[in-house]
């Protein structure tokens, strides 16, 4: 995602190097439970930073003050933790903020609680933010970013196909060394129509990456992908919207487009298992509510998955996020579930691509 909290790779029921053992699954989640012998508390493990610092001011703090329960922050857990953390019998955090494609795989693994319609009440929620076994809270970007000493908002290239094209639009490319998310830019750059795009064209996308492997400087993490940008390593580079939008800000040399920027966002689950399962489907109810979309909208440049959000919004906050009707005319939507259900096959065909 633009900010990236804690991105990590898919995990599905048979990618066997990512199946961590019970006892070690046991020692990462020893931290929530000292948390717990305090009095009644919600663990919501998250990405950290500065995602968590907009999950506080717009979900965490306004729910204790509803409830009078504490919420208390954890590390993020990937899908193999979680895996570990279920498989042990040793649940000791409530909710989960994750990637939602990881989101797709662990629901699709069983490894989270069904979402409890009675409590969450999911249909003010675009249809793809609301699936059986989590939800998604916001829009996140993958963006077209460049160092304004290359181009300029006139000269810099109009979609991917222009970013894959290096006659046309000379310079070193910054992209994400993961399968997941670069694929899909790659098989736009091809030319595959954006309603086309699933299920992916693998040969073509790695044509693509073929074509332009000499011109690739490889990320990965979002504060590198910004930083190469930044100092002007590479002249256009995949980004995630929030990753960029401070520098910018800050007045670095850097600007991106939302032409044909492909959404992600942040995934919230219930592992199954959960303490207390009720407490933790009221607070993922709290999460689609409209106000505080509204709120995490205004502290980190991510949109709202709930749309009556972004009535709440003024302009200049719309202007910055991935969804907001000026933004979202061209805007590609990444399929979680295709990911869940092909993610390793295509993680591994990548992997050797690269070495």
């Amino acid at each position: 995602m633009p900010y990236n909290p804690g991105k990590s790779a898919l995990f599905s029921p048979n990618r066997r190097q990512l199946i961590v053992g019970a006892a070690a699954g046991a020692t990462m989640l020893s931290a929530p439970s000292i948390l717990r012998a305090q009095t009644k508390t919600l663990v919501v493990a998250n990405g950290g930073g500065a995602v968590e610092g907009a999950l506080r001011t717009a979900f965490f703090e306004p729910f204790e003050k509803e409830t009078g329960v504490k919420v208390i922050g954890a590390s993020y857990m990937d899908a193999a933790r979680i895996k570990a953390m279920v498989d042990s019998d040793a649940v000791n955090v409530d909710v989960l903020h994750i990637d939602p494609v990881e989101a797709a795989a662990v629901s699709r693994m069983g490894l989270v609680e069904p979402i409890d319609t009675s409590i969450v009440d999911v249909s003010p929620l675009d249809d793809w933010a609301a699936k059986d076994g989590y939800i998604i809270i916001d829009v996140a970007g993958t963006v077209m970013g460049w160092n304004t000493a290359s181009y300029n908002n006139d000269t810099r290239p109009r979609d991917w196909v222009g970013f894959f094209d290096t006659e046309a639009y000379p310079g070193q490319r910054g992209l994400y060394k993961f399968a997941q998310g670069t694929l899909e830019l790659a098989a736009l750059g091809a030319g595959i129509k954006p309603e086309e795009l699933y299920p992916l064209d693998l040969d073509a996308a790695f044509g693509m990456l073929d074509k332009i492997r000499d011109s690739v400087t490889w990320w990965s993490s979002g504060a590198q992908s910004a930083q190469l940008l930044i100092s002007n390593e590479v002249d256009l580079g995949m980004s995630w919207n929030g990753r960029l939008q401070s520098p910018k800000d800050s007045g670095a040399p850097i600007d991106f487009s939302f032409d044909q920027t492909v959404y992600t966002g942040d995934g919230f689950v219930i592992p199954k298992g959960a303490k207390d399962k009720e407490l933790s489907m009221r607070f993922m109810a709290s999460l689609v509510s409209p106000e505080r979309q509204a709120v995490f909208a205004q502290n980190i440049p991510y949109g709202p998955s709930n749309p009556a959000a972004l009535e709440l919004l003024e302009p200049e906050v719309l202007d910055v996020l991935p969804n907001s009707p000026q933004n979202s005319k061209t805007a590609v939507r990444m399929d979680m579930e295709y990911w869940a259900e092909n993610g390793d096959a295509i993680f591994s065909r990548f992997n050797e691509w690269v070495i």
